[in-house]
């Protein structure tokens, strides 16, 4: 599925009357500030003007993980949030942020002007909703896989796809090591092994961010 983003099929015209219509709040956060720790109410959602930010989720042992990876134009709020309990969602600025947030009741209800955009605005949220699920279901996939080798391949196999390189072409993930060590929930040490085994077996071939899946 292509990636949607908040403001498709909308026009420029229509940007402009949607600031009128939503009361947008402007905010900046520098590198390491919490910009938004998710509620149990649907409030508002966020969307990143610039910079790039992360999402964590806090378990009930007070264990935090990486759960995305925000840049440009992504969006972030509760309505996106696992509906689990005893977790905490804390959405933090990985360099220099700049955000606008939207409230929640702007969005999903119908202004009096009855504006053209707003079903499409709807329309966009439902599918960018549907995408974010799908994310958060192959992260369960990847985390289900029982060795630190399977959960490898197995990001790498949707991060080569979803990049659409081929097998034999070099492909690049959104992800430091340290960063993809946490996403899969294993030990860094113990990935390194395996990228390391991986490209001895004649698998893999990487360049820090960079990957390749050889046949």
């Amino acid at each position: 599925m292509k990636k949607r983003y908040f403001t498709d099929n909308i026009s420029p015209e229509s940007i402009e009357k949607m600031i009128l219509c939503f009361e947008p709040q402007f905010k900046s956060y520098a590198a390491g500030e919490t910009i938004l720790a998710y509620s149990d109410q649907l409030e508002k959602v966020g969307i990143l003007l610039a910079g790039r930010a992360r999402l964590y989720y806090i378990d009930e042992n007070g264990d935090s993980s990486l759960l995305e990876n925000y840049a440009k134009e992504d969006l972030f709020g509760e309505v996106f949030s696992l509906p689990l309990e005893d977790y905490e969602y804390i959405v933090t600025a990985e360099t220099d942020c700049n955000v606008v947030f939207i409230s929640y009741q702007h969005i999903v209800t119908p202004c009096e002007k009855s504006c053209q955009h707003h079903s499409q605005l709807i329309s966009n949220l439902f599918l960018m909703t549907a995408q974010k699920s799908q994310a958060l279901s192959l992260h369960i996939t990847i985390l289900n896989q029982h060795t630190t080798r399977k959960k490898l391949l197995a990001y790498l196999r949707y991060a080569q796809s979803s990049c659409g390189a081929k097998e034999g072409e070099y492909f690049e993930i959104p992800f430091t090591l340290g960063d993809l060590s946490e996403y899969l929930a294993v030990d860094r040490s113990a990935m390194m092994r395996e990228i390391r085994q991986l490209k001895h077996d004649g698998l893999l071939d990487s360049q820090r961010r960079r990957f390749m899946l050889i046949d």
